[in-house]
């Protein structure tokens, strides 16, 4: 057998690091054995991180990779086949020395979130590869990756894979659920509508919501044009003002919205997610489920950064407006803007955009 010279893998020694190169990919031979990966926060944040996971495990698939996160994180990562073990987060400084043995445990962190305190205990708990952002909340770190504010998540996330010498070859978000999650929603959906579309319109960031009056023509152009089944996602909260809507309608809508806030688990409601037809919704966690399963969506956005936060997948679409003073959201120098009410942004995005795109999507005859 005749090998190119140029496949040849091509080994490094740089102080006690080994990095042999075959192909494209990259294979750390140094003290990469028990690796703890540190993502905290949104299910948008977990979702992202799907991608540094799978090639991560794809480059060292002998190695254990555990995972320290919030319990709002375990339903989207319950099914994750590329990481061991979850670690939960319990609160910080009251239970250091508990975090110190634990980190005591792996001879490598990645901080996917910038925390002083888990990079301070990773320096004290003597872990030899601290990974982290360039960031001041970030200490002790032994290799940084800049993180810049005109650059998607997951590819800072992956930039933390390259200067560790792991070359990514995908940067798409993925989600795994559960079969029997799986038949429960196909079961529950058999004797419904022939298509299904789930609705998230509201945000903890008022900022983020779009007009009730607006929503109502879209509901009603759904079931009434399209005969769509149309489902309401959010947490129990959100059901009052779900309940606002539906008040509004008459009797003539063809098939009554389903209220399922607060009624599913999100390992639940991402089978739930997979079986629908189209997703629709402003900037949250459901959009991000729907673009990592696949499914076609509509996003309706005003004040978050897409250039940071958009949802990674080709059967997204987002409807925008670009003001001088987008995006705000999250923004230093910009968060009072339209604090508390829908932002002017949101606002200017009009059903007459929203419907045409459902025509699109569900092949409406015009």
């Amino acid at each position: 057998m005749t090998i190119n010279k140029y496949l040849l893998p091509k080994i490094l020694i740089q102080k006690f690091t080994i990095v042999v190169y075959i192909g494209n990919r990259c294979y750390n031979s140094f003290m990469m054995n028990n690796i703890l990966v540190i993502r905290y926060g949104t299910i948008g944040d977990t979702i992202f991180a799907s991608a540094f996971y799978r090639e991560l495990r794809k480059a060292l698939p002998s190695a254990r990779i555990d995972i320290l996160v919030e319990k709002i994180s375990y339903g989207v990562m319950e099914f994750c086949p590329y990481i061991n073990n979850v670690h939960f987060i319990n609160g910080k400084y009251k239970n250091i020395l508990s975090y110190i043995n634990l980190f005591k445990n792996y001879d490598t962190v990645y901080f996917l979130k910038n925390d002083s305190f888990f990079s301070l205990t990773a320096f004290l708990a003597g872990v030899k590869n601290r990974i982290g952002f360039d960031v001041r909340r970030n200490k002790f770190l032994t290799m940084k990756s800049p993180y810049k504010n005109d650059k998607h998540e997951i590819d800072c996330y992956l930039d933390l894979l390259k200067i560790s010498n792991i070359q990514p070859i995908s940067d798409n978000t993925e989600l795994w659920t559960d079969k029997n999650n799986d038949l429960k929603v196909k079961t529950c959906l058999n004797n419904k509508a022939a298509k299904h579309v789930l609705i998230q319109a509201y945000s903890r960031f008022a900022q983020k919501n779009w007009i009730d009056d607006y929503w109502k023509k879209v509901i009603t152009f759904l079931v009434n044009e399209c005969n769509c089944q149309v489902y309401y996602a959010g947490g129990e909260k959100d059901c009052e003002f779900y309940n606002k809507i539906n008040e509004t309608f008459s009797d003539e809508m063809k098939i009554p919205p389903e209220n399922l806030c607060g009624k599913f688990s999100i390992s639940e409601t991402m089978s739930f997610v997979k079986n629908m037809d189209l997703v629709i919704g402003i900037d949250s966690g459901i959009i991000h489920m729907a673009a990592a399963l696949d499914i076609p969506s509509i996003l309706l956005n005003g004040p978050t950064s897409l250039v940071r936060w958009k949802p990674r997948s080709s059967k997204c679409h987002v409807i925008t407006k670009n003001f001088p003073c987008s995006p705000c959201l999250l923004e230093s120098g910009k968060k009072e803007l339209c604090k508390g009410m829908a932002s002017k942004c949101m606002e200017a995005i009009t059903d007459a955009e929203v419907i045409a795109a459902i025509k699109d999507i569900l092949q409406v005859k015009k």
